[in-house]
């Protein structure tokens, strides 16, 4: 399935549900759900989610900037005699990166930032939430697509830390969040090539039942699509037609009884 979709059926019924079975659907829970929605495929370094975060003009941006700060380490090392050998080697690993991929600059700049955040956590004692964000993103980046993230295995370890991040921020994160992640992976379920949801084990779950960019993804998705905006239709929409006609009413009872 496509970015959009998977942003669009995880999260409506996510919020569908939590109206239905009548819990408050918040802000914060409704953004847990978007990320939840889209948070699978951070392995991917071409996903939406990355694609938001890190579009390509603030690649391009980045890339320039790193490409000049190489050149000028190399420069100034070279003027000032600043370490020569580790210096050129340094500035000429920097302008290297520059000429890599956007995927694989995308994966570079994941490790870059685990890493910051992980040496922030150690360094700062900035809390365990940093080290585990910054653990995540450097391990998310060099595993395959499908892999980790799109396991009962990720899926547990999302819905635990927000568990814990409820409980800190007396916001309930975890049910929105969660319910969002886990019906990302049955929508792939779905595919073609399915999700391996107990690695090391070999067997998959998957009705393959379509293939992401053709017809039969097009159709299954529409028809995913649907039941969402059904499901929206009898959570939000409904229940206010139901309060205005109550209203209209009592309006028109205190009209008459005048």
């Amino acid at each position: 399935m496509t970015g959009r979709t998977h942003l669009i059926v995880s999260t409506g019924i996510t919020l569908s549900v939590l109206s239905l079975w009548g819990q408050p659907v918040t802000l914060p829970a409704a953004a847990a759900a978007v990320i939840g929605s889209l948070l699978p495929d951070i392995d991917e370094p071409n996903s939406l989610l990355l694609q938001k975060t890190l579009p390509k003009k603030l690649i391009h941006i980045v890339k320039i900037l790193l490409a000049l700060l190489g050149l000028g380490l190399i420069v100034y090392a070279r003027l000032t005699a600043f370490y020569p050998p580790y210096s050129y080697m340094a500035g000429g690993l920097m302008i290297a990166a520059c000429l890599v991929n956007h995927r694989l600059f995308r994966q570079l700049l994941m490790i870059l930032l685990g890493g910051v955040l992980l040496y922030a956590a150690v360094t700062f004692e900035a809390g365990p939430w940093w080290a585990t964000i910054g653990a995540l993103l450097m391990v998310c980046a060099v595993l395959p697509h499908r892999g980790l993230t799109h396991t009962i295995y990720g899926a547990a370890i999302w819905g635990g830390l927000l568990y814990f991040a409820s409980l800190m921020l007396s916001v309930p994160l975890w049910l929105a969040g969660g319910l969002s992640y886990t019906l990302h992976l049955l929508c792939d379920v779905l595919t073609k090539q399915g999700i391996q949801p107990f690695p090391p084990f070999s067997w998959k779950w998957k009705i393959p039942l379509m293939s992401t960019g053709k017809f039969s993804g097009f159709l299954v998705e529409s028809i995913c699509i649907t039941i969402t905006f059904v499901l929206m239709w009898n959570a939000f929409v409904k229940p206010m037609g139901v309060s205005a006609f109550v209203i209209l009413q009592q309006l028109k009872d205190r009209m008459t009884g005048m």
